[in-house]
C-alpha cells in the first residue's frame, strides 16, 4: 500500500496503527478533544481514507468549520464495509492543517512555551484566517506574551467570527471568547 492518510471517527481514542493500519492520522474532533497532536501538509496526496462518521460533517459542523466538507462532494473509489470512504488523489485541507496547528499551540501554552505556542497559532491563521479555533490559539499566545492588545484583537475577530456561525455551534466559544475580552485579553 502506498503512503496514505486516515480520518477515522475515534481517532485519539482508537489507534488504526493498533489494528495494522499503517496510514497517517488526519484530526479529528476526537483527537483535538483529548489534545492529540496531528500535525499535517495542507495538502495531501491520497489515498484518504474518511470514516463514515467524520464524513458526516457531525462533529465538526457547517461546511466552514469541517475540514472534510468537500470529500461529501466527490464520489469515493471505494467503501469499505460501508463505513470508511476511499478518495484518491490531490486534496488541498488547510483547515485541517490549521486545526493541528491550533492544538499544538495550546499544547505548548501548557508546556509553558509561548515563543513556540506563538509560531504555531500564526501558522493556523496563515492557513485559515477565518477559524475560530486557530484565532482563538493566536490571541490565547499573544496574551501568555503579555502582548494584550494584539491578543484583544485576535480574540475579537474569533468571537466575531463564532457569532457568524450556526447557533448549536456558537455555544462553545462564544462565552469563554467574551471572557477574555472582558478580561483585557489577558
Amino acid at each position: 500500500m502506498k503512503d496514505g492518510w486516515f480520518a477515522y471517527f475515534g481517532q485519539g481514542v482508537l489507534e488504526p496503527r493498533y489494528y495494522g493500519i499503517p496510514l497517517k492520522a488526519l484530526p479529528t474532533a476526537d483527537s483535538l478533544w483529548i489534545g492529540e497532536r496531528i500535525q499535517v501538509p495542507p495538502a495531501v496526496d491520497g489515498p484518504v481514507f474518511i470514516s463514515a462518521g467524520v464524513l458526516s460533517g457531525w462533529e465538526f459542523g457547517p461546511s466552514p468549520l469541517d475540514p472534510y466538507a468537500q470529500f461529501r462532494q466527490l464520489k469515493p473509489v471505494a467503501i469499505i464495509d460501508h463505513a470508511i470512504f476511499v478518495f484518491d488523489g490531490n486534496f488541498e485541507i488547510p483547515l485541517a492543517s490549521a486545526l493541528g496547528h491550533a492544538q499544538s499551540a495550546t499544547a505548548l501554552l501548557a508546556e509553558n512555551r509561548p515563543d513556540a505556542a506563538l509560531s504555531e497559532a500564526q501558522a493556523a491563521v496563515a492557513l485559515a484566517p477565518d477559524s475560530v479555533s486557530a484565532q482563538s490559539a493566536l490571541g490565547d499566545a499573544l496574551a501568555a506574551l503579555g502582548r494584550h492588545d494584539e491578543a484583544r484583537s485576535a480574540f475579537a475577530r474569533a468571537l466575531d467570527l463564532a457569532r457568524k456561525v450556526e447557533p448549536r455551534f456558537q455555544e462553545g466559544w462564544i462565552p469563554g471568547l467574551e471572557q477574555k475580552l472582558a478580561d483585557g485579553g489577558s
